[in-house]
């Protein structure tokens, strides 16, 4: 973990790094054999997803017990515990999703009436990772803006091993009644999911996180169906002045970085010797992790406490770098929250962290990643619906704008609109 003042040469060279993060993103060998494995599955069907299943989930498990799987457990098997932090993140989620639903509307231009019509998707495919964790919560925050929305259909993929290893999976699933679930993992899954097979029903938009794989896969399919997020690597960037505990800073880009080796933890603080205080912290925590754990990779690739002349310039600092999580452990966190206008999420004070949005405190912790917080937005209910346009123009002002479409067509030299305009004066109007 190193000290960077942004005042420096050297902290602009961070910065801008930390701009160009989402070139990691592009592979194009792995593009290129994950379009292999769609075209296969394309192709093949459940033969190249048994081949794939095969390959890197489980053997022996034949494309008709895709589906099949142990009895669910009951909560004496998981535990009070765990059940009553489920009842009270699904309380929390829905009472924060429910006012999202949006709403179509109707405008009466002199007679014609245009309108939005708003409805639930079809079918839904959430994507549960099981590679080095099982992310029992992003199922949850996927299933529950998806329920909101009013999402009939909601097939789960999850790798084989995360499934039949994790009690704790199957009982969430049977507490959110999904009941259409995938033994499959990785790009062959995301590739079933879309495309569908002999043994699995294609869904209309596919969500959820995964690794590199998983990632490119989406973004290959895309267009086919939808997909929420292409995704990257966590991220955090911690903003503190001289009011912030150090411990807390090192604690919360310890739990960011906990997440994944190309994980993004970085600390933007008014304090040169706050800074230091944050390192001293980490340095001392990291001695007592393994050598191989993810954390130490993510802090030693991203890890920078950046130092900042103002907390005006640290978050200007923080838009340029369009983080998934901020977090201001400032003394008015409210004020300084208007000035973050590129971020997927921001947390206010002390006793509000990351690891409370991940978890249980209501807000969706599916967001943009990358930089693409400057355009995008946390997952939620709007991402599970549906937009159609209705239209009907009044016979009275059939002319008037039949005469300007007209007029813009034979601009654009497409004859044969003009045309449809006036076939058959429009039932001799």
């Amino acid at each position: 973990m190193k000290i960077v003042r942004l005042s420096e040469e050297r902290g602009e060279k961070v910065v801008r790094a930390l701009e160009g993060r989402g070139r990691a993103l592009w592979d194009a060998r792995l593009e290129d054999k994950v379009r292999a494995i769609i075209a296969d599955v394309a192709k093949r069907g459940d033969r190249a997803l048994s081949s794939y299943v095969r390959k890197f989930d489980l053997k022996g498990i034949p494309p008709a017990e895709l589906k099949l799987a142990p009895e669910p457990p009951t909560e004496e098997e998981v535990g009070a515990e765990f059940s009553e932090a489920v009842e009270l993140a699904l309380t929390n989620l829905q009472a924060f999703h429910e006012p999202q639903r949006p709403k179509g509307y109707t405008v009466d231009l002199q007679g014609d009436e245009l309108a939005i019509r708003v409805r639930p998707l079809n079918s839904v495919g959430v994507y549960v990772p099981g590679g080095g964790a099982v992310y029992l919560s992003s199922l949850l925050m996927a299933a529950v803006p998806a329920r909101v929305a009013g999402v009939e259909r909601i097939a789960v993929a999850c790798p084989p091993r995360a499934y039949l290893s994790s009690p704790h999976l199957r009982y969430l699933l049977k507490r959110l009644e999904l009941r259409e679930v995938y033994l499959m993992g990785g790009a062959h899954a995301v590739a079933a999911l879309a495309l569908g097979t002999e043994s699995v029903t294609p869904v209309d938009k596919i969500v959820g996180p995964g690794g590199r794989w998983v990632t490119a896969a989406k973004r290959a399919l895309f267009g086919l169906v939808d997909v929420d997020l292409i995704a990257g690597p966590s991220e955090v960037v911690v903003v503190a002045d001289g009011h912030a505990d150090p411990a807390v800073v090192a604690a919360d880009l310890l739990a960011q970085a906990e997440h994944d080796p190309d994980a993004v933890a970085v600390a933007v603080v008014t304090s040169q010797a706050l800074a230091e205080k944050v390192v001293a912290r980490l340095r001392a925590r990291l001695r007592t992790v393994p050598r191989e754990a993810p954390v130490r990779a993510a802090l030693k690739q991203w890890g920078t406490v950046l130092v900042a002349e103002s907390l005006e310039q640290a978050c200007e600092t923080v838009n340029r770098i369009a983080p998934e999580h901020v977090e201001l452990l400032v003394e008015e966190p409210q004020r300084w929250a208007d000035r973050i206008t590129a971020a997927g999420a921001v947390y206010l004070g002390t006793f509000t962290p990351v690891t409370l949005g991940d978890y249980v405190v209501g807000s969706n912790h599916v967001l943009p990643t990358a930089r693409a917080a400057r355009f995008a937005s946390p997952l939620g209910v709007w991402d599970f619906v549906h937009r159609t346009a209705v239209v009907r123009v009044a016979p009275h002002r059939y002319v008037k704008l039949a005469r300007a479409a007209g007029t813009l067509a034979e601009v654009e030299g497409l004859p044969f609109h003009a045309e449809a305009l006036a076939a058959g004066e429009r039932g001799r109007m």
